[in-house]
């Protein structure tokens, strides 16, 4: 992981009025909604969700300025979009902004106390910068993924992390199912397949035994690893580890009830991604 000089930076003055206003925005536009519906001047204060927006956009700004990048802070604009202005089966509510600013708030705070810190090139993980650009690579090849299907995606990745694979089988299958079209999405299909099929023997006990799926040429822009078959030891493995890391980039991306949980658990990706290390010329 990254190395870190010992102390944090201060805050600017710019950054410290971020960090109020982003819970000032969430909850005063969530408030403000309220007075505006008990006066008659709106009918849903549900619906009155700009203040959460403006939030997330600040947040995103805030997380901009910051000398290391914070992917969920940075992304927080497309969770506001996805959660609030996309057709969904239940409209937003009172509750749900106030979750959502209470959720942007914890960001803050968590952006402040550790991405503060400059980075240490000399001892930056490369890795960490790799799968960062990796993942805004694929970013435009995704974007319109259901975030219900994302968060399928999100749940096969965790479940595998943890061995409990029949949450991945059942998981994997559903964002399977109702996955539809061809290039980057037929690739994704295909690492989740992957992911199930190598569950479903580790859950059998059988060890040794790989899913039979693999990645084709077609399967290249979308994928992490790239080596030639005389650089690849083990091919199953090498197979494996693509799908797991585009399944976990995936789900970063578009899954935002995950997130934070997978943003805890980078480190799994990482500990994939280094054996290839000296082969990518990293």
């Amino acid at each position: 992981m990254e190395l870190h000089d010992d102390t944090r930076n201060p805050l600017t003055s710019r950054e410290r009025y971020l960090s109020i206003a982003v819970p000032v925005l969430c909850f005063g536009g969530t408030a403000l909604g309220i007075l505006l519906w008990r006066a008659g001047y709106i009918r849903d204060p549900g619906a009155f969700y700009w203040g959460c927006i403006a939030g997330a956009i600040l947040l995103a700004y805030l997380a901009w300025l910051k000398p290391r990048r914070d992917i969920v802070s940075l992304l927080a604009p497309l969770y506001a979009v996805l959660i609030f202005l996309l057709p969904l089966e239940n409209k937003p509510t009172t509750l749900l902004q106030l979750l959502f600013g209470a959720s942007l708030t914890i960001l803050v705070v968590r952006l402040n106390l550790r991405f503060s810190t400059p980075v240490n090139r000399i001892g930056e993980d490369p890795m960490e910068k790799y799968l960062y650009d990796y993942m805004h690579r694929i970013t435009p090849l995704y974007r319109g993924i259901d975030r219900e299907i994302a968060h399928d995606v999100a749940s096969a990745v965790l479940s595998f992390k943890f061995g409990l694979y029949p949450n991945t089988i059942s998981s994997a299958d559903q964002a399977i199912t109702r996955l539809t079209g061809e290039g980057p999405i037929a690739t994704l299909k295909k690492a989740l397949r992957i992911l199930r099929d190598r569950a479903t023997s580790l859950e059998e006990f059988e060890i040794r035994e790989y899913s039979r799926e693999t990645f084709g040429e077609g399967d290249d822009p979308y994928l992490a690893l790239k080596l030639t078959p005389e650089q690849v030891e083990n091919f199953e493995d090498f197979t494996l580890d693509n799908s797991m890391v585009l399944c976990y980039a995936v789900a970063y991306l578009y899954s935002p009830d995950d997130g934070q949980m997978l943003d805890e658990h980078q480190n799994f990706i990482l500990q994939i991604l280094n054996p290839y290390k000296e082969l990518l010329g990293l």
